[in-house]
């Protein structure tokens, strides 16, 4: 007697998808299946591959094994039949990233370095004592020297790709009735950090801010200090042991230790939590072609419950909008320690660009850790400008698309004029075209065709074509 098993496969390498019902014997080749699925919906052979949904996940099939390998149900399951796709523009561009130029500080700018907490608190507390001689000795001339964070001392480094600070000092004064209020509060800031670096442990910007909430009045004003006492000790923010609220989600072809405890990205349906502390992290391992940052959670919903990663290998990270430190500080790592393409998946608008660009070269906010947050050779793959033409082949409704107003038009020429900008020729384009034609899109305007029109048409055709910038 043999156990036959029912199937529904579902042809997704055409618009709208067609279905067909089957049955199969569990000790079957696979390969079996394939040629059922060649025969019924006309396809060319080595044009497609087998993807099973069994449970709540779903399974690539292999051609040489039996169907008896994978988890079977008794009621009916779903095969789904996509597109084959080669990736030799992504192995072209893996290959690039091997011979990547070695980043150096270029001379001039300020430099921050990532220390340990006895070796931060002992430059702590190195700057505190020199204050306080200062201040007995000299009292007239006792100042907080900070790195200014001001346009005329902010810039782009064409070399390294990078936003970065320069050596332009503020002082802050503990005579001058203009500053000596900040002086107090960064005193204060300085005993809260000193405290948390000496029992080794880590607080949050909102922990530190209700320490002492009356001296600080607003957690802006904590915030910015914060970062001062960052760039004044040359130190990243994470060597004050402040960690960053995260709001980032991985799921995918990685693994990676957390505090000792094995985590598996491919296993999580919806995806990880991203470590506000990166110190927690070690030992990434990862099978993947690739990392996907995409900027709106829907989407990366969407890619998650299709399993694009499982269909085109990848790592899928989001920081749902606009991107916390925890979230770049653990792109950065995917970069450094894995060396994979990076690629952005954005909304075709000047806010979506404006997040591409904190992503890529750097935020004038944290200039001087640009350097250990930025990814420079990150591509932008979608939802470019020019997606949006009839030219482009994805036939985007008109009806998805959306009149630029004022403020994005205003926005978008400010961008233009940019040094980064003008110095990213591709990117200058994008902006252009999105002016000239006046429109902008959510990258959900591709799935006004198809709810899975991004999965199994849009992003395969870029990434098999090479078309990002």
């Amino acid at each position: 007697m043999t156990d036959q098993y029912s199937f529904t496969f579902i042809n997704s390498t055409v618009l709208p998808a067609t279905e067909r019902p089957a049955s199969f014997d569990k000790e079957v080749l696979v390969r079996d299946m394939y040629n059922w699925a060649r025969d019924t919906f006309d396809l060319k052979r080595g044009s497609y591959v087998l993807f099973l949904r069994s449970g709540k996940k779903w399974y690539n099939l292999e051609p040489t094994r039996k169907l008896s390998r994978y988890p079977l149900e008794k009621q009916t399951m779903k095969v789904s039949v996509k597109r084959a796709i080669q990736l030799d523009k992504i192995e072209a561009l893996k290959a690039e990233l091997i011979h990547k130029r070695e980043f150096f500080m270029p001379y001039g700018v300020t430099h921050v370095e990532t220390k340990d907490s006895q070796e931060t608190n002992n430059l702590l507390v190195e700057y505190a004592l020199d204050f306080i001689q200062q201040a007995m000795e000299q009292p007239a001339d006792a100042s907080f020297y900070i790195p200014s964070r001001g346009g005329s001392n902010v810039g782009f480094d064409e070399e390294q790709e990078l936003v970065l600070i320069g050596r332009q000092m503020i002082d802050r004064q503990f005579r001058s009735l203009s500053s000596v209020s900040s002086v107090e509060q960064m005193t204060i800031i300085m005993k809260l950090i000193h405290d948390i670096l000496s029992r080794d442990i880590h607080s949050t910007k909102r922990d530190i801010f209700y320490m002492d909430v009356n001296s600080f009045e607003k957690q802006s004003v904590s915030d910015s200090l914060i970062e001062d006492l960052s760039a004044m000790l040359q130190v990243t923010r994470s060597s004050l042991n402040v960690s960053a609220s995260s709001k980032g989600i991985v799921v995918g072809r990685l693994s990676f230790k957390e505090k000792g405890d094995f985590i598996d990205c491919s296993a999580i349906g919806a995806g990880k939590a991203i470590s506000p502390n990166i110190d927690d992290i070690e030992d990434l391992d990862t099978d993947a072609e690739m990392c996907l940052v995409i900027e709106k959670d829907a989407v990366f919903n969407r890619l998650a419950e299709d399993h694009f990663y499982d269909y085109i290998p990848s790592i899928l990270v989001t920081a749902k909008g606009q991107p916390d430190v925890a979230t770049r500080q653990f792109l950065k790592k995917i970069n450094d320690d894995l060396n994979l393409p990076i690629f952005a998946i954005m909304d075709a608008d000047p806010y979506g660009f404006e997040i591409m660009r904190v992503y890529s070269v750097g935020s004038k906010a944290l200039s001087f850790e640009s350097s250990h947050l930025a990814v420079p050779n990150i591509k932008w793959l979608g939802l470019l400008p020019s997606d949006l033409s009839p030219e482009s082949g994805f036939d985007i409704p008109r009806s998805a698309l959306l009149k630029l107003t004022s403020k994005d038009i205003h926005r978008s020429k400010l961008m233009l004029e940019e040094e980064f900008v003008q110095r990213k020729p591709q990117w200058k384009e994008q902006l252009q075209i999105q002016l000239d034609n006046g429109f902008k899109a959510e990258i959900q305007a591709l799935n006004a065709r198809d709810p899975q029109y991004i999965t199994n048409f849009y992003l395969p055709h870029k990434i098999e074509t090479g078309d990002f910038i």
